[in-house]
């Protein structure tokens, strides 16, 4: 049994109106060297598979058919280590 992590983001053209509304909080409380925030979501879940390759088949197709709106999201994906039942 391995672990997953998905990541989603909006894609880069897409607005970001949550990061955009921490972008101007963060520089009200005064810092200015902090730009550019995109908010996502992560996604940790257990999957009962050990083949990497049937592993990523059901992240990619889960990704796409559930986790994410493919027009305006993104998704990477990381295949952690082994899980105790």
């Amino acid at each position: 049994m391995k672990k997953v992590e998905l990541i989603v983001t909006l894609q880069p053209q897409v607005l970001d109106t949550q990061g955009e509304a921490l972008n101007r909080a963060v520089h009200e409380l005064g810092h200015d060297e902090i730009s550019n925030i995109r908010v996502g979501k992560v996604l940790y879940f257990d999957i009962d598979e050990t083949e990497e390759g049937k592993i990523e088949g059901i992240v990619k197709s889960l990704s796409e058919r559930l986790f994410t709106n493919t027009v305006i999201e993104t998704y990477e994906y990381t295949i952690l280590d082994e899980v105790s039942k």
